[in-house]
């Protein structure tokens, strides 16, 4: 007689639970096993990041179709983030913008905020204010200031912290999934 938590041909409960988060964490890294194969960049790798964090992100479903990943300030990925224009992410079409100013962020959805720009981040958060756009940097305490995602480099590792409150005030919800990897999760 099969135990009760084999019946039906379902795998265990406590089976199910083990191999989840394994293969969401193995989905997020696959892109940095293709990268690895080509000698990675920190920004080749935090390309791949950019892309999994809008895939793992709700967006309210009067956005329509399509979704604008903008980098503001100087572009630190040169043509590594290139290769997603035009995928689908999230049900839409991603299309990458390079912004100088923060007064024209309100456009995009997504905006990487670059590390020379960083002392503009009051401004740059400001003009995404109440609209529905995930903020991302890569800058020692950017969540803590306000950014939604905030990459961190530690032992040679790329890791995030993320902030709940400016998800929420942005209106955009982070994966459970995708939280659970975060190093630190700002509430």
């Amino acid at each position: 007689m099969p135990a009760p938590s084999t019946m039906a041909g379902h795998a265990p409960v406590a089976a199910r639970r083990w191999w989840r988060p394994r293969l969401l964490l193995f989905l997020l890294a696959m892109p940095w096993f293709a990268a690895l194969a080509d000698s990675p960049t920190e920004y080749r790798l935090k390309a791949a990041f950019l892309y999994n964090f809008i895939s793992f992100t709700e967006w309210p479903t009067a956005l329509g179709s399509k979704l604008t990943l903008c980098i503001y300030g100087p572009d630190p990925f040169g043509d590594h983030l290139d290769k997603y224009q035009g995928r689908t992410v999230a049900g839409r079409s991603l299309a990458i913008a390079r912004m100088t100013s923060a007064d024209t962020l309100g456009s995009c959805q997504v905006v990487f905020i670059t590390e020379p720009v960083i002392g503009n981040l009051a401004r740059a958060l400001e003009s995404v204010r109440g609209k529905p756009v995930l903020t991302v940097a890569d800058h020692v305490g950017a969540a803590h200031d306000g950014v939604v995602l905030n990459m961190v480099v530690e032992h040679d590792r790329i890791l995030f912290e993320a902030n709940l409150g400016a998800a929420h005030n942005n209106g955009v919800v982070l994966s459970s999934k995708l939280l659970r990897l975060a190093k630190e999760v700002i509430p």
